[in-house]
C-alpha cells in the first residue's frame, strides 16, 4: 500500500480476462528461469497473443528479453478482454464496481474485509470453507511475495499492481462456495452486515464473468 495519500484507501477493480490466456501467460512468466524462452515461445504460437502484440506495436516477440515490459503489463495486457473497437469490456453494473472498488475497510478492499470476517461454520474441516478462503486468497496474494517470490507484480510501470487473478473454472468455484453454507459471519464483524453487502457486490461481478466465461484479474490502483 505504499505511495498513497495516507488519508486516501486504494480503489480495486476485477477486470475480465481470456481464462485460457490468463494461465498460459502467468505459467511462461513464472517459469523456471533456466529456461525461459521455451514456455515463452510456446505462449507466443497462439494467434490472439501475436494479434494482441501486433496492436501493440510490438512485431518482435521470439524471446522476453526482446519485450520491455515488466511482467504485470505483460499479463494485463496480452490477457484484458477488449470488445470490438479494442476497448476493455466492463463487466457487471456502475453501483457493483464502485461499492466493490473501494469498500469502508482500512484497505479499501471488499476481498480483504470479507476474508478477515468470516468463519468456518463447521468445529471440523469445511471443504467448502476451505475452497473459499483459497479462491479469495487467489484474489489477494497469488502474485505476491509470499507466492511467488518476489513484488514484481505490485510494483509494475506507471502504477500497475495486479495482486492476483482467477481462471473461468476458479470464477465458478468461488461463486458456488459464497452461495455455500460453510461459511458464516464473524460474530465481531465490524460494519453490521458488511460481509453480506460485501459479497453480494462481488457475486454481482462474478456472475457477469461467468456470463463471458471469463477469469478475473484483481487490481488495486494507488
Amino acid at each position: 500500500m505504499k505511495g498513497r495519500h495516507e488519508n486516501t484507501t486504494a480503489f480495486y477493480t476485477l477486470d475480465g480476462c481470456h481464462s485460457n490466456l490468463l494461465s498460459t501467460v502467468f505459467r511462461a512468466l513464472m517459469v523456471n528461469r533456466e529456461q525461459p524462452d521455451n514456455a515463452w515461445k510456446s505462449m507466443c504460437e497462439h494467434p490472439k497473443i501475436q494479434d494482441r502484440f501486433r496492436t501493440q506495436g510490438v512485431d518482435n516477440w521470439e524471446s522476453r528479453d526482446t519485450i520491455s515490459w515488466d511482467d504485470p503489463t505483460v499479463l494485463f495486457t496480452l490477457t484484458r478482454m477488449l470488445n470490438d473497437d479494442g476497448l476493455p469490456i466492463m463487466l457487471g453494473e456502475d453501483r457493483n464496481r464502485e461499492r466493490f472498488g473501494r469498500f469502508p475497510h482500512p484497505t479499501g478492499s471488499t476481498i480483504q474485509y470479507v476474508r478477515e470476517n468470516i468463519r468456518n461454520a463447521s468445529s471440523q474441516t469445511n471443504d467448502l470453507f476451505e475452497d473459499l478462503v483459497t479462491h479469495l486468497d487467489y484474489l489477494l496474494i497469488r502474485c505476491s511475495a509470499s507466492k511467488i517470490g518476489d513484488d514484481r507484480y505490485l510494483q509494475g510501470r506507471a502504477g500497475l499492481c495486479v495482486m492476483g487473478f482467477l481462471t473461468s473454472e476458479e470464477v465458478k468455484t468461488l461463486r458456488s462456495t459464497l452461495l455455500g453454507g460453510g461459511w458464516t459471519v464473524a460474530k465481531d464483524e465490524p460494519i453490521d452486515g458488511g460481509v453480506r453487502d460485501a459479497i453480494r457486490h462481488l457475486n454481482a461481478l462474478l456472475i457477469a464473468a461467468e456470463r463471458r466465461n471469463a477469469g478475473l484479474i484483481h487490481r488495486m490502483h494507488a
